[in-house]
């Protein structure tokens, strides 16, 4: 159990010290102290938010590129019908959440009836979103004036909010039946359904927990900036969902130590934290995204290759003690 929690816990530690040493010997702002690592915990919220939705998507191969711009709709409309009704932060999460929903079952139904690859769906998706923002409320966006709306980008609000979906999304994939088919397809389709396991179901259940996630992902990111632009282009929104990829593979790697959900979470605390220190030493922004790339790179090719590196290190073991023996 303290093994696993160490396993668990060393990425966002090793990332912590190494960039805590560099910040303060070649950085130009602040990195570690608590109002830091307080704001970075308040942005992991959002970011677990959008890794929870791509995460059971992507278990089963599914990939959702419009994840980002349903995050950006779903702060626009749900934000914009909140103000205008004046029913408070639950208000703005529950537009929120019901906008997410919409767009991701909208998703879902267009992969199961027109038979076409993800990623041609959600690229075409992520296009009529971006065409919706601009045309909902004039294209003004979402802007909150009265700050008491804005509570769960607070603390201890967001964290609430965060963890609440996280407990969500724990049961359902963990304690379902809904959650033990997504990991049976996601291990043997055919024979899953063969099973009698009902795939088009599954995948529609896949799609709706995205869209919770989403809307639970576009209150924060409202909620914390107060306002969100509609003319919020492509690269935005992908910026968006790209920072959310390492913490699903990150998840899927931590599950063999730890719940997939938690994984997730330590995923994207640990990309929030290098995305300070990279703000820290003084990496511009058009730069930030290079440095998760090559992260992403680096924790993939050491995961997939880690039974080879084991191979290898045991090989090296053997040579070792064979010419040990033959010294002797």
């Amino acid at each position: 159990m303290a093994g696993n929690a160490a396993r668990t816990l060393a990425l966002p530690v090793i990332m912590f010290v190494v960039l805590f040493i560099l910040s303060k010997a070649f950085g130009t702002g602040q990195f570690g102290s608590f109002s830091s690592l307080r704001i970075v915990a308040q942005q992991t919220m959002m970011g677990a938010a959008i890794a929870l939705a791509m995460t059971c998507n992507m278990k089963n191969g599914r990939w959702d590129f419009s994840i980002g711009m349903m995050t950006i709709t779903s702060s626009i409309i749900g934000g914009a019908i909140a103000q205008a009704l004046k029913i408070g932060p639950m208000g703005i999460l529950i537009g929120c959440v019901i906008v997410g929903v919409i767009a991701s079952a909208i998703n879902g139904l267009l992969y199961i009836f027109m038979k076409v690859p993800t990623l041609v769906i959600s690229i075409g998706a992520m296009l009529v979103y971006e065409s919706v923002n601009l045309v909902f409320n004039k294209g003004g966006g979402a802007r909150i004036s009265d700050f008491t709306m804005l509570a769960f980008g607070r603390s201890p609000y967001v964290f609430i909010l965060g963890i609440a979906a996280g407990v969500v999304f724990y049961v359902l994939y963990t304690h379902t039946v809904f959650g033990y088919n997504v990991r049976s397809l996601a291990s043997n389709q055919a024979l899953a359904v063969s099973t009698g396991i009902n795939e088009k179901r599954n995948v529609m259940g896949c799609y709706l927990l995205c869209g919770l996630m989403v809307g639970v992902a576009g209150t924060i990111n409202l909620s914390l900036n107060g306002s969100v632009l509609a003319d919020v282009k492509f690269n935005g929104a992908m910026s968006m969902m790209f920072e959310a990829f390492p913490p699903v593979f990150i998840g899927f790697y931590l599950s063999q130590y730890t719940n997939l959900t938690v994984g997730v979470f330590v995923g994207a605390f640990s990309m929030k934290l290098l995305t300070a220190g990279m703000l820290a030493l003084g990496i511009p922004a058009a730069l930030q995204n290079v440095g998760i790339g090559l992260f992403l790179l680096v924790f993939i090719a050491f995961t997939t290759n880690q039974e080879k590196l084991r191979e290898m290190r045991h090989i090296r073991e053997r040579i070792s003690i064979i010419s040990a023996r033959v010294e002797q």
